[in-house]
């Protein structure tokens, strides 16, 4: 299973991340998101990594912004309103779309995406925000979703507290956390972040 520690802002952090054996290590590069990094910093931090892969995320970005910082990170994970089309301009092996989750008519959504091999993270749905929200989407609907498709990313309020419990209804490609693991937006509890990975890589 793919485990995703998200929203880091500090190159020291995401070393020790990275030793604890996250797979990925996810840079916001949304100016909006309090978690947001510039790309001076999204190279120090890919700088930093031992074996994880480096997780660009973006919203709404150009196709030129894409791929600048595609030739830094290992992937780019979409996390607006980008359709298909725009999506399949990059390679497929190196993206990640995310798709905010409101109710059961959304798996319509990851179905278009499922048909064209591109991983999905999907993430619980509010009201003008793009992710970081905490929010959980419900578990009934979580398993129909990776019923549906095997590359889902599961994302929104997932914590070293209801990990197992959660892995115990579905079983997904990835799990990917960001806000309940932090202290403050950006700054990350070690110590949740190493249970979480441990929890994730003990199932």
């Amino acid at each position: 299973m793919i485990v995703k520690i998200c929203g880091i802002t500090l190159p020291s952090q995401a070393r020790e991340i990275s030793e604890y054996g996250a797979d990925y290590i996810g840079v916001i590069t949304y100016p909006k998101s309090p978690r947001y990094v510039d790309v001076e910093r999204v190279k120090e931090i890919k700088e930093n990594l031992k074996n994880s892969k480096l997780v660009a995320v973006v919203v709404n970005p150009s196709v030129e912004q894409a791929l600048e910082l595609l030739d830094i990170a290992d992937f780019i994970q979409f996390h607006g309103d980008e359709d298909l089309d725009f999506v399949k301009k990059f390679p497929k092996n190196r993206v990640i779309k995310a798709i905010r989750v409101k109710d059961e008519s959304d798996l319509e959504k990851i179905k278009t995406f499922k048909n064209e091999d591109i991983t999905v993270l999907v993430d619980a749905f509010k009201e003008g925000v793009y992710g970081g929200t905490g929010e959980m989407i419900d578990l009934n609907l979580l398993k129909k979703i990776t019923d549906v498709y095997d590359k889902v990313i599961i994302s929104g309020g997932l914590s070293e507290n209801n990990l197992k419990e959660i892995l115990n209804h579905v079983k997904p490609y990835g799990v990917d956390a960001s806000s309940k693991l932090e202290v403050s937006p950006g700054v990350k509890d070690l110590d949740k972040v190493k249970k979480f990975i441990d929890i994730a890589k003990n199932r």
